[in-house]
């Protein structure tokens, strides 16, 4: 994968020059300024760029098809302009997924950062800078636009003033942006936690709850077409071999495209479980009833730990999945051996996912700046997760609805597929004019030439089949995807044979 500053730095090279450009994706004024001020990169760089990428892969692409291949000229000019139109378009978008990508991280932080900010406005006195407070807050955390806050921090003492520094600040997410603005504007001193329900990441995953359906008709579409239209292809002669084998990649970066863009959900709730893994969902809502217990006894005045040893006496015997990790971290606790702030840290490390990480990450934020108010905060965080959670759990049921068709088109696929190749060689026999008889059928199944392009071919098929099934699957989350994929290889190789055999004796 080019690294991101390569990229910058190959696009900045056409700056000089006037050239053609390939534009194909049109930036609003706030992404292109986004270039600048990020990358320093104008986005007509970009589209230059991107020309020169089209043509070369257009030439080499046609080159190599008219070399190694004999298929219609017409059909190469075709492919080989569809093959350049996507690897350009994936090259110019580039900056624009970098920029998505840490936008949707800072927003999925966005609301432990109100919470935060709101119990750091309540601490501080009324004299203090809560503008600097804001920048030193956001300095700490480990999000892409830290980096900024940084060097914002530098300028201040170099003498710039904190107002002025954040009001020419702009940031890949478009919700911090506001809720900076929003800020800025009231000096610092709202608490801006009224608006918890507002968030681009919700917005964008209730818009995909809806369209879920129709995008996962396309992937479907083309896994089963593409392979029963390469049948008809090879059945008529249409497709030499070596071009047949290059095909392959193309519909494995189509499908996975297609995926990735429209089907996978990009979004980083902090309440999604990954994968829809029962285990992990109840490994979940443990961690959540476990908090919930430590901010009900941080609320009756006692100390984060007691809190926290107390809600593990309440809960031991619920937190099955738990248990084992809370157990050893509340020893080391109760031993003195770590303070509070290192088992939380112990906790991140245990279990191992980035969503616990940020929610203790913030509850040791907080419990370390005033532990009276922790517990509101972390009955904030948990009332967001249960509200991501509400909406994974309608995707669930979107998806549990496309089970059964997921299922028929995986035995569908190979059985339509090895129908129709089980006739290949004799259309390739009747192809070459020949006079089709028992004797010439024995000829052509041990004449290694035709032997070996049948091989060929079954493979090509076998190959597209497994890449169908495993994105059908994934749709789905399915773990058993090697079985199921093998199951379904096994079906299209028994009707192959079947096909072949029962055409043969009708001869």
């Amino acid at each position: 994968m080019i690294t991101v500053d390569k990229y910058v730095q190959f696009c900045k090279n056409f700056h000089k020059f006037k050239m053609p450009k390939l534009k194909l994706k049109v930036l609003d004024k706030r992404y292109q300024d986004l270039y600048r001020k990020l990358y320093d990169l104008d986005y007509n760089d970009v589209n230059k760029a991107s020309f020169l990428v089209f043509i070369s892969s257009f030439f080499f692409s046609l080159i190599f098809s008219l070399i190694f291949t004999t298929i219609n000229l017409l059909l190469v000019l075709l492919y080989s302009t569809i093959l350049s139109l996507i690897i350009s378009y994936k090259f110019n978008l580039i900056l624009y997924n970098d920029i998505l990508k840490k936008g949707n991280l800072t927003n999925s932080i966005l609301y432990l950062i109100k919470i935060d900010f709101s119990l750091i406005q309540k601490t501080l006195n009324e004299n203090s800078d809560k503008c600097l407070s804001f920048i030193e807050l956001i300095k700490e955390y480990r999000i892409p636009i830290s980096g900024h806050f940084k060097t914002i921090f530098t300028r201040i003492h170099e003498g710039m003033t904190p107002e002025q520094e954040l009001n020419q600040m702009i940031t890949p997410s478009d919700d911090f942006d506001h809720y900076m603005k929003n800020l800025s504007i009231n000096k610092f001193n709202s608490d801006s936690l009224g608006d918890l329900d507002e968030n681009t990441l919700e917005t964008q995953f209730k818009i995909y709850l809806k369209q879920v359906q129709s995008k996962i008709s396309i992937l479907f579409f083309l896994g089963l077409f593409f392979p029963i239209g390469l049948c008809f292809l090879i059945l008529f002669n249409q497709l030499d071999l070596l071009f047949l084998i290059f095909l392959i990649p193309l519909f494995l970066i189509s499908l996975n495209l297609i995926f990735r863009k429209f089907i996978r959900n990009q979004g980083y709730l902090i309440g999604l479980i990954k994968n829809f893994s029962k285990l992990e969902r109840k490994r979940f809502l443990e961690f959540i009833l476990f908090l919930r217990s430590f901010a009900y006894n941080l609320k009756n005045n006692i100390s984060p730990e007691k809190a926290l040893i107390t809600a593990y006496k309440q809960n031991k015997n619920i937190i099955v999945l738990l248990e084992k990790i809370l157990k050893k971290q509340i020893s080391y606790l109760l031993n003195l051996s770590y303070s509070l702030s290192d088992v939380l840290n112990n906790l991140k490390i245990e279990l191992k996912s980035l969503q616990y990480a940020i929610i203790l990450e913030a509850i040791k934020k907080f419990i370390n700046k005033n532990s009276h108010f922790t517990s509101t905060k972390i009955l904030k965080i948990i009332k967001v997760a249960i509200k991501h959670q509400k909406l994974q759990r309608k995707l669930e049921i979107i998806l549990k609805g496309e089970k059964f068709k997921t299922y028929f088109f995986i035995t569908l696929l190979p059985v339509i597929t090895g129908a129709i190749s089980g006739i290949f060689p004799l259309f390739t026999l009747i192809f070459e004019n020949l006079n089709l008889t028992g004797y010439e059928i024995l000829f052509f199944l041990i004449n290694p030439i035709n032997l070996s392009s049948i091989v060929i071919i079954i493979l090509v098929l076998l190959s597209s089949i497994s890449i169908a099934s495993f994105y059908f699957l994934k749709v789905l989350s399915i773990n058993r995807k090697f079985l199921i994929i093998s199951g379904s290889n096994i079906i299209f190789l028994i009707v192959f044979l079947l096909s072949f055999i029962n055409i043969s004796t009708l001869v």
